[in-house]
């Protein structure tokens, strides 16, 4: 997609606004028309909003009143292929996801199924306004990084040093601030103060947009601009995070994507041969198999059926281990698998050996069949569980759970990179000065688990990853627990 180079006389409207959505768009019309973006509303029918599209409008926005849902994001997604062919995508506004549960899976799916569609999709109403006056007014930044240019001592200066030190105290990386832009900085947009527009200069990339503080600070003969630089910032991330979207195309990634990965396919094939027709769940260690296969990174451990085994594996996997029960029913840790961990010695593995066993509520004598994991201690690092399942009409989807994010993130599957990496970049450090998670790494892990779901959907169901440890930068990443849950027979 091009950036779009729409400009503005003094006191001219740049073109017009289709607003949808029940209730809340009609009360965003005259706030537009203040700022030079005559609107037009129409009712909830997604449908209204394609057409304006066909009949050249400078922007499209839907807002929702409740959660999307699965029936929604399909209907809104046409509009949003459509409106990112014309190169303005679509803005919608939609209340973030909350809570637990199947709905909170399908509703974070719904909205992952609207922004692979091209949308700009935010829960902010003052950054849906912001990005509605960006695509119809000003233009759409190539991607999301941005920076602030700013005189020394100016309001913008001070703005954006407290929302850095704001980041930095949450773990997070805060805006850019100078007071002036180097040629050939890397980045997409560069927002600038009223007074430092018209010397603005324009570099190959970036989109310069104009900031003011608050919206009564705007004046008749303004060009377009945006207010607030929180939410400014925001907007034009959004925005930018649309456009490079858009540039690696819509919808999740081809089938075809998976030839870029080295895949065990004769291993894929024992792994699977192994099950039988009346079998619903791979346990921990033949779902690591399988992942293995597809060049996941998991801790290496191995079955051990008695106390001696365990040893003999354990001095193989390198003191200290840790030690779990074995077999296709035992819950994931997550669910409260019974875990030893910190196993030091000999004794302590044959100690250990019973104690999960007996904590699961398993048979310990060998004929009977009594077997556990001994695995080597995973490293330290961020924690990430993640989902890869059907959802609906919507299809397959990878859900992410951050540990303190409160929200799980979502994108369709096959994973394109551009995906995995927004998903991995929830991850941050828990505090300030802590290493940088690997990102990269996670996104890598993500990318390969929604390949292997869609390469085997005949036989799977969902994938479990209930434990990912994201290390540093250089450290290692690894899927510490998962299980994978199989289709019935047809």
């Amino acid at each position: 997609m091009t950036r779009a180079a729409r400009t503005a006389a003094p006191g001219e409207a740049v073109g017009r606004v289709a607003l949808a959505g029940p209730g809340v768009a009609a009360e965003v019309a005259p706030v537009l028309a203040a700022r030079g973006l005559p609107a037009e509303v129409g009712d909830d029918d997604p449908a209204v909003l394609i057409a304006a599209v066909a009949r050249g409008v400078a922007a499209v926005a839907w807002a929702a009143a409740e959660p999307v849902d699965a029936a929604t994001a399909l209907r809104l997604a046409a509009v949003g292929r459509a409106a990112a062919e014309a190169g303005r995508p679509l803005v919608a506004l939609a209340p973030p996801v909350r809570g637990t549960g199947k709905a909170t899976i399908e509703r974070a799916a719904a909205l992952a199924h609207l922004r692979a569609a091209g949308a700009v999709v935010v829960a902010d109403p003052d950054v849906w306004l912001e990005a509605i006056v960006l695509v119809g007014a000003i233009g759409v930044p190539r991607g999301p990084r941005v920076a602030v240019v700013a005189p020394p001592g100016s309001w913008l200066e001070r703005a954006g040093a407290a929302l850095s030190a704001e980041a930095e105290e949450a773990g997070r990386r805060g805006p850019s601030v100078s007071s002036g832009a180097e040629e050939g900085d890397p980045v997409d947009a560069v927002l600038v103060d009223r007074a430092a527009l018209e010397r603005a200069g324009r570099s190959a990339r970036a989109l310069v947009v104009a900031v003011a503080a608050r919206a009564e600070l705007l004046l008749p003969d303004d060009p377009p601009m945006l207010v607030g630089l929180r939410p400014a910032l925001a907007a034009v991330a959004a925005c930018g995070r649309a456009a490079e979207r858009i540039a690696v195309g819509v919808g999740p990634a081809p089938v075809a994507a998976r030839d870029e990965l080295e895949i065990d396919e004769a291993r894929v094939e024992r792994q699977l041969g192994k099950t039988g027709a009346g079998d619903r769940r791979l346990g921990d260690h033949e779902a690591k198999v399988l992942l293995a296969a597809y060049g996941v990174p998991i801790t290496r451990q191995a079955v051990a059926t008695t106390p001696s085994a365990a040893v003999r594996v354990a001095k193989k996997a390198g003191y200290p281990v840790e030690v779990k029960p074995w077999g296709p029913d035992v819950p994931s840790e997550r669910a409260g698998c019974p875990v030893e961990r910190g196993v030091a010695t000999a004794s302590d593995v044959r100690r250990a050996f019973l104690a999960v066993l007996g904590a699961a509520g398993m048979p310990v004598a060998e004929a009977e069949g009594a077997a556990v994991i001994v695995r080597e201690t995973p490293p330290s690092g961020r924690e990430v569980a993640a989902l890869v399942l059907r959802v609906g009409a919507l299809g397959w989807a990878v859900v992410v759970e951050v540990a303190g994010a409160g929200t799980p993130l979502a994108a369709p599957a096959p994973l394109r990179v551009a995906d995995a990496t927004q998903l991995a970049a929830a991850v941050t450090s828990t505090r300030a000065g802590e290493p940088e998670p690997d990102r990269i790494a996670l996104a890598n892990v993500l990318r390969r688990v929604s390949h292997l779901a869609v390469d085997l959907e005949a036989r799977i169901e969902r994938v479990e990853l209930g434990r990912i440890v994201v290390g540093a930068r250089g450290a290692r990443t690894m899927v510490v627990d998962a299980a994978v849950e199989l289709r019935e027979a047809d």
